[in-house]
């Protein structure tokens, strides 16, 4: 059968349904940037927010390390749970489909004074276009 691609019908269509705009939120930053679209933007900067408010009260904290350099397993348990902690809401209303908060126990804290955190986000993608196949068939 033949398909329809939503986003390929006439822009009168949008005026089917009442109060509605079918406009993409680009921003001027490659296709491929985690920054390219506005709604992208306003979640990353939610989160960014969210973990500079929760990691704040560690900062020139003491960090306990084991014997042979490594952080010790209850301070990465405590700056993991932190960072998921603080995402928590976003990941209840929706805005964030998952995340995880790593921190490498192997960092070499001692030398630098700096502690990396990685947080990866799972998103909530948005249906940009719906393609709908459609024809006649000999049977169902």
């Amino acid at each position: 059968g033949d398909h329809r691609d939503l986003h390929s019908f006439p822009t009168r269509r949008s005026s089917d349904l009442a109060g509605t705009y079918h406009q993409d939120s680009h921003t001027a930053v490659l296709q491929s940037s985690d920054y390219a679209f506005i709604e992208n933007n306003r979640t990353i900067g939610k989160a960014e927010r969210l973990l500079y408010k929760a990691f704040l009260p560690f900062k020139s904290s003491p960090l306990p390390l084991n014997a042979d350099g490594t952080m010790q397993d209850a301070t990465v348990a405590t700056l993991e749970s932190t960072g998921d902690n603080a995402l928590a809401d976003m990941l209840r209303n929706t805005e964030l489909s998952a995340n995880a908060t790593i921190v490498d126990p192997a960092q070499n804290v001692t030398s630098t004074s700096k502690v990396s955190i990685q947080e990866k986000l799972l998103g909530v993608p948005n249906a940009k276009n719906i393609e709908i196949t459609i024809g006649f068939v000999l049977e169902l």
